[in-house]
C-alpha cells in the first residue's frame, strides 16, 4: 500500500496543468475599392443597439493581433470588426453611395468577411475590399447612413 501511495504521488506530481500557450492571430483588412468605406457591425435582433463602426480610407490597411488564452476561444473578422462574438451582421458603406450587407453564415462567399466557413480561426487572414466589391454593392438612391 505504501508503494502504491508513492507511485500515485509521483504520477500526481508529474501531471501538471501546463496546457501550452494560446494561439496568436494576425488579421488585416485593406480598402482597395477606390472609395472610403464605413463598416457597421451590429446584432440583427437588437436593431436599437448602436453598431460598432470601422472607418477605412482609400488604400488604408488595418491590422490587429489577438493573443488567445486557454482554453482557446478563436478569432474571426466578426470579432475584428465588432469587438464582440455577439455581433452577427455588418453593413459596408462605400462613399455614402453604395452598400453591402453581410450576415454571419456559412455560404462559402469569399466576399463576405464574416462567412465563418471561409474566414474563421485561421491564424493569419487578410481581407481586401476591391473595386468589384464597390461595383457590385447596392446603390443607396441618396446618401447612405
Amino acid at each position: 500500500m505504501k508503494y502504491i501511495n508513492i507511485v500515485l504521488a509521483i504520477l500526481f506530481l508529474g501531471c501538471g496543468t501546463d496546457q501550452g500557450e494560446g494561439d496568436v492571430y494576425y488579421y488585416s483588412i485593406t480598402n482597395n475599392s477606390g472609395e472610403p468605406i464605413v463598416i457597421k457591425s451590429f446584432r440583427s435582433d437588437f436593431p436599437n443597439q448602436e453598431p460598432e463602426i470601422t472607418n477605412l480610407a482609400i488604400n488604408e490597411k488595418i491590422e490587429k493581433v489577438f493573443k488567445d488564452g486557454l482554453p482557446p476561444s478563436g478569432y474571426s473578422f466578426k470579432i475584428f470588426l465588432g469587438g464582440s462574438r455577439f455581433m452577427d451582421s455588418i453593413v459596408v458603406i462605400y462613399a455614402k453611395e453604395r452598400y453591402s450587407i453581410f450576415k454571419e453564415e456559412c455560404n462559402q462567399n469569399q466576399r463576405n468577411p464574416i462567412d465563418y466557413c471561409i474566414y474563421s480561426d485561421d491564424l493569419k487572414e487578410d481581407f481586401v475590399f476591391t473595386e468589384d466589391d464597390y461595383n457590385n454593392a447596392t446603390e443607396c438612391g441618396g446618401p447612405c447612413d
